[in-house]
């Protein structure tokens, strides 16, 4: 038999064995006792998960009856990446998929029905299809460079935004320079490579309407303007505060980056001074700071259905190692604080459903012992939170 006929052979198998994990959970979830768990676990208007090890990001179906998350086993270069596909309601895990690389960051094309997930330490994106769990290839974004020693590494990636409609995949890299590539969904070809004049481009955000992609990092300009056709920044948006495109000159960090594409809002979350800053696209000025009640602001999502803007802080940093985080909620209206919601130990990242009423977080663990909460063997966790 040759090597070709062997290779889908296996793949067959796989997929097989894919199909007939998944028959056999959901058969274990209709039997009496198993049926009526899963049912009171779907009613609860608030439902906490404690089964992962090294989660990172979440996204929801276009259906929003299933979510999926990113985790790794451990930062070794021979850890390998899994993603979870988990019931929306229970979170109970349906299938698990294991990348050839280590999978941090989501993205989904709900219209392909495809899974993008960053290989951030390979400088890398993985391409699942969504429905079979079914790994279909590997692009490097990054080219390998080796230090003295010999040792190979790579520009990391960070955030993966999806273009459901041009099939186009951006992902950030937070690097000094900041890069950013944007991939061909159809031919999984990387079509562009844009270098930053500022730092640590981290947050991305796609508004189709305009066919604009804008970006969030440090330096001089924190906010960039892309056309993603012509693969190139066509504007910039500054604080003011920052003095150089250097760590000792930058006055922020935007991590994170949501947008208003109906009311041409940015919400980016810094960092450094824990504040939500609204930019107005238009100008391009910042029309609004949101302090945060507690460190290390992390994520931004807007949540148009219900006028809201939500964040995530970790609660803890190297200067504080002891506290934990939670979510906010604020009205986007007024920029008042709506809700806060604690949720130990670091909340981390944010995914809503299609309709805008369902909320899910991630939730690390603790890794230091000096952290009053860390326990060896802690698991991390998802967190949903009905928003009606």
């Amino acid at each position: 038999m040759s090597r070709h006929h062997r290779f889908k052979l296996n793949a067959l198998a796989l997929a097989a064995a894919t199909v007939l994990l998944g028959a056999c959970q959901t058969a274990a979830l209709q039997s009496p006792t198993a049926t009526s768990a899963a049912a009171a676990l779907s009613a609860s208007p608030v439902l906490r998960q404690d089964a992962f090890q090294g989660i990172y990001e979440v996204a929801v179906s276009a259906d929003a009856t299933a979510v999926f998350v990113a985790t790794i086993t451990g930062f070794d270069p021979q850890n390998g990446g899994f993603i979870h596909r988990l019931d929306a309601r229970s979170l109970q895990t349906l299938q698990t998929t294991q990348t050839p690389r280590r999978s941090f960051a989501l993205g989904l094309n709900r219209s392909t029905n495809t899974l993008y997930v960053g290989n951030t330490m390979e400088g890398s994106l993985s391409i699942v299809d969504a429905s079979s769990g079914v790994v279909k290839g590997v692009i490097q974004l990054a080219e390998a460079k080796q230090d003295a020693e010999g040792k190979t590494s790579y520009a990391h990636t960070r955030k993966v935004i999806v273009d459901e409609k041009h099939n186009r995949v951006f992902v950030t890299s937070p690097g000094q320079p900041g890069l950013i590539w944007i991939v061909d969904g159809a031919t999984n070809t990387l079509t562009h490579t844009i270098t930053s004049e500022g730092i640590w481009t981290a947050g991305a955000a796609y508004d189709a309407g305009s066919n604009r992609l804008y970006v969030s990092q440090g330096g001089v300009h924190e906010i960039l303007e892309i056309d993603p056709d012509a693969g190139k920044v066509v504007r910039s948006f500054s604080t003011g505060d920052s003095t150089a495109n250097t760590s000792e000159g930058a006055k922020h960090f935007f991590i994170n980056l949501a947008i208003d594409t109906k009311g041409q809002r940015l919400f980016s979350t810094d960092a450094n001074t824990s504040q939500v800053y609204v930019f107005d696209i238009a100008s391009g000025s910042v029309v609004k700071q949101i302090p945060i009640d507690g460190i290390s602001l992390l994520d931004v999502v807007y949540n148009p259905q219900r006028d809201e803007i939500v964040t995530t802080h970790r609660g803890a940093a190297r200067s504080a190692p002891t506290g934990t985080g939670a979510v906010t909620l604020i009205d986007a209206a007024t920029y008042a604080v709506k809700r806060t919601i604690d949720l130990p130990m670091h909340p981390n990242s944010l995914a809503l459903t299609p309709d805008g009423q369902t909320l899910y977080v991630t939730v690390k663990a603790p890794h230091g012992d000096k952290h009053p909460g860390f326990r060896k063997d802690a698991l991390d966790s998802v967190v949903r939170i009905d928003l009606r």
